[in-house]
């Protein structure tokens, strides 16, 4: 048995019989094309005379392929395969951002002390999204997190700030845990 794809819009007996393949073998699934191979034989090679001499000294014509992975389709196939009701859930490896910083404070004070942690976590070279939306309520902040879906959230809220702690909860788990700043940026 052979371990091959074939897309439903070339399909055709004649990809069969070149494929060695018989249609009553085949099995129809869903899949996402992330990459793919084009056989372009000397289609280029041809008018630009690209050859070479083998060990017996004949000239041969340069046959050609074309291979490629399509980012966007990666990034598409990834968000499909990993995403639930709420959103996306991207892996730590390829996310956009490591962390969500998640201010729900309002008080000029308060602000002015997340920015101060955006900053620091920054200068610790963490890659950080800052959601510092004023007027948006808690909920839809954590709603739209949810749906951009990083690894990791922290939530820095009025509360967390009077005992000098974040909130830190991972897109994978459905429960948070809070540190002390201070731990977090050890």
């Amino acid at each position: 048995e052979k371990n091959i794809a074939i897309n439903k819009e070339v399909f055709n007996d004649e990809v069969l019989e070149s494929l060695g393949l018989k249609k009553e073998k085949l099995i129809e699934s869903h899949s996402i094309e992330v990459g793919n191979i084009f056989d372009l034989k000397t289609k280029y090679s041809e008018p630009f005379d690209l050859s070479f001499t083998d060990e017996k000294g004949q000239k041969h014509t340069i046959l050609m392929g074309c291979y490629g992975i399509g980012l966007s389709r990666l990034i598409g196939t990834v968000v499909e395969a990993l995403a639930d009701d709420k959103g996306i859930i991207w892996p730590e490896s390829i996310s956009p951002f490591q962390i969500h910083l998640v201010s729900l404070c309002t008080d000029e004070a308060d602000i002015k002390k997340v920015d101060n942690l955006y900053e620091r976590l920054k200068l610790q070279g963490k890659e950080v999204l800052y959601d510092d939306r004023i007027g948006v309520r808690p909920g839809e902040k954590f709603a739209d997190s949810d749906l951009i879906g990083m690894p990791t959230r922290y939530i820095i809220s009025p509360k967390t700030l009077a005992n000098e702690s974040v909130e830190i909860k991972k897109r994978t788990e459905s429960e948070a845990k809070i540190i002390s700043i201070d731990e977090l940026l050890k």
